[in-house]
This record gives structure tokens, sequence and C-alpha cells, in this order.
């Protein structure tokens, strides 16, 4: 039988529990020396957060929230670390096991841009430092986040952040390349820099979080929140089964094979993804008012038709409790009823099944292209099953960067901001670049042209790439409409690649022991 339940005081805090911290530093390091390296990050593992640490903790700080109405009542700082290929093996990790590790680990996120859509502007040659080839390559990244803004500034005296990197600087074997501040932002706490809540649909996870209604939907945390197993985000735990089960249900319930995606060591670790991604807010914003004038929508609607959202978090798709004929609203609605957008119970309680042509929300809107959920389609990865779907899922962490777009303050347009994305899963290949370049960048994804009456409806055309993220400078879109569809055929995007690479999160043992004892 496989493992059901997460071993969570042996796995990093912020993969399973998510540190959920208004402030972040991401500290990169370079080891110029493995008997000195290997040393210093003895001294650190004492301050590694466990998965149990920050779950016991986010469970007080939401009762306290609740009861009492504020927060900051109760604050951490939390501390987790990650390494490259290059660093394993830096630290004396052999060949035989790297090896043993996936080849898009091993090539790390230049080596592969592209297939994943890293080119032209977006390519590595025009990466940020530390993060193009011809860099010192990056062989940690430590990542701390607080409550406390002072405790992630590196350059404050007794700050966390701070005395790291004075274990650096005293180690003789470790440098820092680099160190990258983020922070929710402070006139939208939960926004990213286009002005959308993010972070609204994670995946429950099964053994972790607990079915709202356990009697009637157990399958599910939050309405609509699908409950996965832990190997799908762990190495060494059952995995989603891709296929419908034998009674019908979808997502299969029943427990997969175990994640086994390198040496014996890495149970109980995760790979991670770090993507810092610029993002030109003044250029969307223009870019979203000349659409909603070219298309007679508002421009609420227009950006939710874009991202799959409204800026509040309210869903754009009709939810499963709403009956009769649906018009998704010209205005917000969680302007008027903020719990549309922040409310677990209402936010994520809806599919795609109902809605194949996207007349509700575009089959390339954003949030419908990076989570299809029970879209139908015929894309030769077979996809189209809610099963398989939950095979590419990816735990995120994000977190804005740079001050938020002020169109009063003089030059504001030319901050570099954007978001520091993060994301936890068993494979890299099968999971974040798989929703990068099979969902994400494919215009052809879900309903290639022409269209098919059964599963994609529509007048023919492509739905077009993602309108956020995807990676070209511009692409097509369609919006369906119940008449004639609007195609913008060279929709502008705003989002561009700066930096990253791929990392691993070994579990506290490993770090105590493969990576550190003599």
């Amino acid at each position: 039988m496989a493992d059901l339940v997460p071993n969570l005081g042996n796995i990093q805090g912020n993969i399973l529990g998510g540190f959920s911290k208004d402030h972040r530093v991401m500290m990169f390091v370079h080891f110029t020396d493995t008997p000195k390296a290997r040393a210093w990050l003895k001294k650190m593992n004492r301050f590694i957060a466990t998965s149990e640490e920050v779950i016991a903790f986010n469970d007080l700080f939401k009762l306290i929230r609740k009861s009492k109405g504020v927060e900051g009542i109760v604050r951490a700082t939390w501390t987790n670390i990650a390494f490259t290929a290059a660093g394993l093996k830096k630290l004396n990790v052999s060949d035989f096991e790297l090896n043993l590790f996936p080849d898009a680990f091993r090539e790390g996120m230049a080596a592969r841009a592209d297939s994943i859509g890293d080119t032209l502007h977006n390519a590595p040659a025009n990466w940020l430092k530390p993060f193009q080839p011809s860099d010192k390559k990056v062989h940690a990244v430590i990542i701390v986040e607080s409550d406390i803004e002072a405790d992630v500034n590196p350059g404050a005296p007794g700050s966390t952040a701070n005395q790291y990197k004075t274990l650096i600087q005293n180690s003789g074997g470790v440098e820092l390349l680099d160190s990258q501040i983020g922070a929710t932002r402070p006139d939208r706490p939960g926004h990213e820099q286009f002005g959308f809540k993010d972070g609204v649909s994670q995946p429950g996870i099964r053994g972790i979080d607990t079915p709202d209604d356990p009697i009637a939907n157990p399958e599910q945390g939050n309405p609509g929140q699908d409950l996965l197993h832990p190997g799908e985000f762990v190495l060494g735990y059952a995995t989603q089964i891709p296929v419908t089960g034998p009674d019908g249900k979808n997502p299969n319930p029943a427990p997969g094979d175990l994640s086994v995606n390198g040496p014996h060591w890495t149970k109980d670790g995760s790979f991670l993804v770090y993507r810092r991604l610029r993002q030109d807010v003044k250029g969307f914003q223009e870019n979203l008012a000349k659409l909603a004038a070219d298309t007679g929508l508002t421009e609420d609607l227009m950006g939710a038709k874009l991202v799959g959202r409204y800026e509040s978090g309210c869903p754009l798709e009709r939810l499963k409790s709403q009956k009769g004929t649906y018009d998704p609203p010209s205005i917000d609605p969680g302007r008027a009823f903020p719990p549309a957008g922040n409310d677990s119970s209402l936010n994520n309680f809806f599919e795609y099944g109902d809605d194949d042509s996207g007349v509700n929300v575009p089959r390339a809107a954003h949030i419908r292209k990076a989570y299809p959920r029970d879209q139908h389609g015929t894309v030769t990865s077979g996809s189209d099953t809610e099963s398989r779907t939950q095979t590419h899922r990816l735990l995120r962490r994000g977190l804005p960067y740079g001050a938020p777009y002020n169109p009063k303050v003089p030059g504001s347009e030319a901050v570099d901001r954007g978001l520091l994305f993060l994301c936890y899963q068993r494979d890299i290949a099968d999971q974040f670049e798989f929703v990068q370049s099979a969902w994400v960048n494919d215009p052809n994804f879900p309903c290639p042209g022409p269209a098919n009456s059964v599963n994609c409806p529509g007048d023919g055309s492509p739905d077009g790439q993602d309108p956020i993220i995807a990676q070209s400078a511009t692409g097509a879109f369609t919006i369906p409409t119940k008449t004639t569809p609007k195609h913008i055929p060279d929709l502008k995007h705003f989002v561009t690649t700066t930096g990253g690479d791929y990392f691993f999160s070994p579990s506290l043992e490993a770090l105590r022991t493969i990576l550190t004892d003599p």
C-alpha cells in the first residue's frame, strides 16, 4: 500500500505548509569550497522550518484572526533551502546519484529555454545576474519569509537575513551572489501587480486539508478544490491515477504509485521552480482599456476575460450553485460583495464542462489555460479528462516584488516590478514544463482549428495563447460569444522572464546526513 500521510516533520515548511508571509528574501549562493560549504550547511540546518511547524502556526494564525478579528498577534519568520544540480554536485553528491535525478533538473532552466518558450526577449542571455549562462552558477537558494519586514532585509543588523549573510561571509566556502526581496502589495494585499487577486486556486492535499463537507463531498477540501495525493508534490508518496475511476469518478480518488524521481534519500523532498517575472503594468492597463473599447466590453469584464477571474478573485464562470441562464456581469461582483472573491467556499466552486465553447470563460483565459479542470479537448497529450489534468498541478508560492505602479508618481512606470514565482512538484518536466509548453504557450490547446463539433465548439479558430504568462511578445486570443466570436489577432503580452532556475528541496533528514555529514 502506498504511503498516504506525509511525514510533515521531515518535509520543508514552504512545500506543504506554505509560508504565506507578507515579506520574503531569496538569497542565491555559490559554493567555492566543498568541505566549508558542507560545514556552513550544517549550521544552517537548525534554522530550517518543517511543514509540521508551519501548518501548526498557520492554523493558530487563522484561529486568532477569526476569534479576534485582527492579524499580527502571532508572528513568525521561516527559512527553507533548496539546491541546483550543480550545487548538489559541489556538495559531493556522486555522479551516479545525480544521474538518477530527472533530466530537467540536471540541465536547469536556462538549458531548456527553447522548450518552455524562453526565447527572444525572454532568452537567458537577457536575464539578470546571477542567472545568465556566463555567470557563476547558482548552487542554492535560501528562502526567508516573515511577518516582520525588517527580518528579511540582509542589510538590517540583527535581522534573520543579516545573520544568514554573516554566516555566509564567515564560512570561507560560500559566496552570496544576489538577494531578491518580495512583499505583499501594501495597497492591495493578496493581489499581483496587474491588480488581480493571486493564489486563489491551490490544490487540496489528502492528509492535510480537511473536507468542508466530509460526508457529502469527501473528495474536496473547499468546494471545487479537489483533494490530491501528496505524492504529486512530495517524493515518496501516493500519486494521482491519470484515468477515470472505475466508479466514474473524476478525478480518480484512488492512490496511485509512489512518486520516485531520484536517489533513495530524495523521499520527503520536492522539486522547486523559480521564475522572476517582470510585469509592465502601465502597458497592461493601457492595452486593457483599448481592448475594452474595441470589443465593447467594460474594463472589468475585459480583464476577467483575459484572466478568467475578476480583479477581486470572483470567478467569471458560473458557480455550481447558480441555476438557470447565466451571463457574467459587466462589473466585478466582488466590489459590492467581497466574499465573492475572498470566500473559499465560493471562489472555486465551478468547472468548465458546461462551458466548452468558452462563452463565459474563454478557453485561452489565464486560469483556464494553467488549470483546465474538466475542460474537454482534443490535444494529443490526453489532458481532456480531469483525472489526467490533476497530474499536472503545481503548489504555487508566488509573491510580488517592486513597488506597485502609481500613475500619479513620475517615473513609476519604469520601476522594475513583477512576481517572484515559486512552485513545488514531484516532476518538473511533467508539471511546470508541461503546463508552460503544452497548455500556456500552445495556441491550439485545448481546441485546435478547425472546430470539432463535439469537443471544440466554435468557429474553427485556435483558442490562442495564455494572454498573461505566454512567453511570446504577442499572440492571438479568441473571446467566444453567443453570436460572433471576437478575435484579437495580435494581443500584446506584458510579462517578461528575467531569471530563474530549477532546484531540489531535500528533507530535513537528507540535509542532516547526505549533504552535511563528513
